[in-house]
């Protein structure tokens, strides 16, 4: 998983610290989980599920997509 959320930061073009801020944790708690140091609670997860429309399967097991279909706008 801790390449996986590296891997979304990085195609969000987010550095730690901007990630971190929107998920409002610490830059470093991002760098120890992108490390291995620190795995993240189902919390964390789920917040960067919803924050950054982050595939859920894809975070914890590495299913494609990435990211969740956008929403079709034609109700």
């Amino acid at each position: 998983m801790k390449t996986r959320i590296a891997e979304l930061r990085k195609s969000l073009n987010l550095t730690q610290d901007e990630f971190a801020k929107r998920l409002s944790l610490s830059r470093n708690y991002i760098w120890m989980i992108e490390k291995g140091e620190r795995i993240p609670p189902d919390r964390t997860i789920s917040d960067i599920c919803r924050i950054f429309n982050a595939n859920p399967n894809w975070l914890r097991n590495g299913e494609e997509p990435m990211l969740m279909p956008e929403p079709d706008d034609d109700t």
